[in-house]
């Protein structure tokens, strides 16, 4: 009897399971692939197979493991303003040189050119800071916004290549900016150059240089350059005299300075020719630009007597120029009477106010036909 009792009670589980169970399906019927993530390692093929697949390979193989290149990224600024930063030379064992470029989309006339210089030593600076203005590129920004096409520069500094290599850049941005005019709509009639502290050293002998081919940049004698003269000079407190800067200032001459290293020895005990043919004082004549020169007054890093020198030179040959000088304010425009590098606001104002007003006043109001062919002078006068 309880074998009987047992079996029974096996057989009504064995009920109770089928009927919970699902029914079937058709054998018809396809079940989900179940979703598993596996990791297949190709087997690795022989150096010869290898060889033979990248002979075969399509065409868009090949395509796709060459080097991509991206768009250029921009920064908006106010007034319809976009800042671009743009590779314009690649001098051969240096890094590449860039520019940023500030123009507005309007493209109904072409607009004259303003490049600056930056300062720092010849052994430092950027394109985006200049003495005490706190948002130089937003100061940019706003000259662009009002009709210019604008160019702040970066060149090789001391540490990378001795004079004349940094002026073979800026010349060489001159020359690629002409060279891209229609793309920037930029008039290569009206083009000026503008530079701070040692900037204004390369801007204001950027501007007597025109057509000194030993102080051009390399170029194939089969190419024809766009010019690198300009029509406009803008120079802040930059050395124009090598050979007098520092009794100028009252000072012996120091055993090592950042002006021998930019020029590759002492101004001193350089050749005589070295020190003078970096100078802008040596190139002023007739030909030359009209310029505008400011300095602080106070000035005890470079003299004022330097930039006093170059106003009373260009005057002397009948060029059109103009000196600005402002009182309490030191190199940079800091104020002179607070913490070393205090800005001075009036004067960072007042001296944009007359540039604007320099460049007004020398341009013409509409482009010229062609710019002017560069003169061409019998290599250095030294």
């Amino acid at each position: 009897m309880k074998k009987i009792a047992l079996c029974a009670l096996l057989a009504f589980a064995m009920t109770l399971s089928a009927a919970a169970a699902p029914a079937a399906k058709p054998a018809s019927a396809k079940a989900a692939p179940a979703k598993v993530k596996t990791t297949v390692k190709p087997a690795a093929k022989p150096a010869a197979k290898v060889a033979a697949d990248k002979k075969n390979a399509p065409a868009a193989d090949a395509a796709a493991d060459a080097p991509k290149s991206y768009p250029l990224q921009s920064i908006a600024f106010p007034g319809g303003v976009t800042m671009t930063q743009m590779v314009y030379s690649a001098p051969p064992g240096f890094r590449p040189l860039t520019l940023d470029l500030y123009q507005t989309s309007e493209k109904s006339f072409p607009r004259p050119a303003l490049m600056f210089v930056h300062g720092g030593n010849w052994v430092s600076g950027d394109p985006r800071h200049n003495g005490t203005y706190g948002d130089w590129p937003g100061q940019l920004a706003a000259l662009a916004a009002r009709g210019y096409v604008v160019a702040s520069v970066d060149y090789r500094l001391s540490g990378e290549a001795h004079f004349p290599a940094a002026l073979q850049d800026v010349k060489s941005a001159i020359r690629w900016l002409r060279g891209h005019a229609g793309d920037f709509n930029l008039d290569q009639t009206r083009v000026a150059i503008w530079g701070a502290s040692a900037g204004g050293q390369l801007a204001s002998l950027a501007g007597v240089s025109c057509g000194v081919t030993a102080l051009e940049p390399p170029s194939d004698p089969k190419d024809k350059p766009p010019s690198d003269c300009v029509q406009a000079v803008i120079d802040w407190y930059g050395i124009i005299d090598f050979e007098t800067m520092w009794a100028d200032l009252g000072k012996p001459a120091p055993d090592k300075s950042i002006e021998g290293d930019y020029l590759g020895c002492e101004p001193a005990l350089c050749p005589t020719t070295v020190a003078r043919n970096a100078s802008p004082l040596t190139y002023v004549e007739a030909m030359n630009p009209p310029f505008l020169i400011q300095h602080g007054a106070d000035d005890v890093t470079v003299s004022p007597k330097q930039s006093r020198a170059l106003y009373d030179a260009l005057r002397a040959k009948g060029v059109p120029a103009e000196l600005q000088m402002y009182p309490g304010v030191m190199h940079g425009f800091a104020r002179s009477n607070a913490p070393p590098g205090t800005a001075d606001p009036a004067t960072n104002k007042a001296a944009m106010d007359r540039l604007e007003s320099f460049l007004a006043a020398t341009f013409p109001k509409k482009p010229a036909t062609s710019p002017p062919d560069p003169p061409k002078r019998q290599g250095l006068p030294y």
